[in-house]
């Protein structure tokens, strides 16, 4: 029931983020998810699997099984698919025909939909799962550039998963479908292993760019040699793209594209802070230049109100919670931190110029370039003012890096 309960919310706080995205950016409509990664089967030799929409839907949602058991012979399937007819849950009741082995299990898998975006799509069934370890990668993507991390999550059918000691979980390059090579384009910091602490369900390793090369920046991981009795989740691999951002890369002209934390904003912010005054008033006229580490802007819209001309200077590159994109939790990139002159209280009435920490980070989209600016150092008095006054206290560096403004642009060709 914990670990039901705990997948439920994290269905449901999906549902938050996906309620933030824009439409012009992701185009998604809902999201539907399995409310758990493993099943059991009752006294009536039965399981009913449950699949949960974020809102009222219609359609349906068609499934494979695969396993050790055989349609018609071992289990008959009640409902051909999970139904909705303008509800938020559906189900698919199993009924076991004969006695299931105690090591047999069945997979299930959820086929995509036109009309929604998968969360937990995937699933075991059997007897004995109440023991199983589900494994999975906490993203199915991940992005390094100088340095990144990659965690593992493991857990139960019946609670948290916790180790009495250390473990070690084996990692495995797919040299098949890799590009980058290990050795050459990428390292692993500590070797090619992943170590969950002593009493903790999630461990990570890290991961080292040595070389930039043009399609050589793919890395497919999945980990091997896993103990009796551990199963796949969510994420039984993941695809890590190297990438970086660096001042050179950053050399040419960009055009504002979109404001992409303003959903975020309006429904995450203060109540009394009105958002119809957030700086979105900007255009494809309003460009970024950048000439190595030199900054020089030619804007007329509100962005104008806090980009200066400036020298930056590079800080860290560190990761960051990409908080209006889809699923949870968000994904995690990395962005290259700088320092440079702008003018904090992003108003055209006030002028505090000083040094202000301003991320940047380059990412391709459907083949184009676009760079992705985060704007986290900031004093408003225009707009959020109450938010700003909320969390001043709270010890963020900077004070708004949980509410950042962030503005994306397209390179000038």
């Amino acid at each position: 029931m914990r670990n039901n309960i705990r997948i439920i919310f994290m269905i449901l706080l999906s549902f938050i983020a996906i309620s933030c995205i824009k439409k012009d950016d992701y185009k998604l409509m809902t999201v539907i998810g399995l409310t758990q990664e493993s099943y059991g089967i009752d006294r009536n030799n039965e399981t009913t699997l449950t699949v949960l929409a974020n809102s009222p839907v219609n359609g349906d949602v068609r499934f494979v099984i695969a396993g050790d058991l055989k349609e018609g012979i071992d289990y008959e399937l009640v409902n051909k698919t999970f139904s909705f007819t303008n509800t938020t849950a559906a189900y698919v009741k199993i009924k076991f025909l004969k006695e299931v082995p105690q090591e047999a299990t069945l997979d299930i898998l959820l086929l995509p939909v036109d009309f929604g975006t998968l969360a937990l799509s995937k699933a075991k069934i059997g007897l004995n799962l109440g023991e199983a370890v589900i494994y999975t990668f906490d993203q199915n993507k991940y992005e390094v550039s100088e340095t990144g991390e990659i965690a593992v999550t493991l857990s139960t059918v019946i609670g948290t998963f916790s180790n009495e000691m250390p473990m070690t979980l084996e990692v495995e390059v797919d040299t098949k479908r890799s590009t980058a090579k290990e050795g050459l384009h990428f390292s692993f910091s500590e070797g090619s292993k992943i170590t969950v602490p002593q009493r903790r369900s999630k461990g990570t390793m890290k991961i080292k760019l040595l070389k930039e090369e043009a399609g050589k920046n793919k890395i497919v991981l999945r980990l091997k040699n896993l103990p009796k009795g551990f199963y796949p989740g969510n994420y039984d691999e993941t695809e890590v793209s190297l990438v970086s951002t660096t001042f050179e890369r950053l050399t040419g002209s960009w055009k504002y594209v979109a404001f992409t934390t303003y959903d975020y904003l309006d429904l995450n912010t203060s109540w009394a802070d009105d958002p119809s005054k957030l700086p979105v008033n900007n255009s494809a006229a309003d460009v970024l230049t950048f000439d190595h580490n030199e900054l020089s802007v030619s804007l007329s819209g509100n962005m104008k109100n806090y980009f200066r001309d400036t020298e930056l200077v590079k800080k860290a590159d560190v990761i960051q919670m990409l908080i209006e994109a889809p699923g949870f939790p968000p994904p995690r990139v990395n962005v290259m931190m700088t320092e440079g002159k702008a003018n904090v209280t992003f108003s055209a009435t006030k002028e505090v110029v000083r040094n202000a920490q301003i991320g940047f980070r380059i990412t391709t989209i459907n083949g184009k370039e676009y760079l992705e600016v985060t704007i986290g150092d900031f004093e408003p008095v225009d707009f959020l003012q109450n938010t700003y006054e909320m969390v001043k206290d709270w010890g963020s560096n900077p004070i708004m890096a949980d509410y950042p403004i962030r503005y994306r642009f397209e390179r000038i060709k």
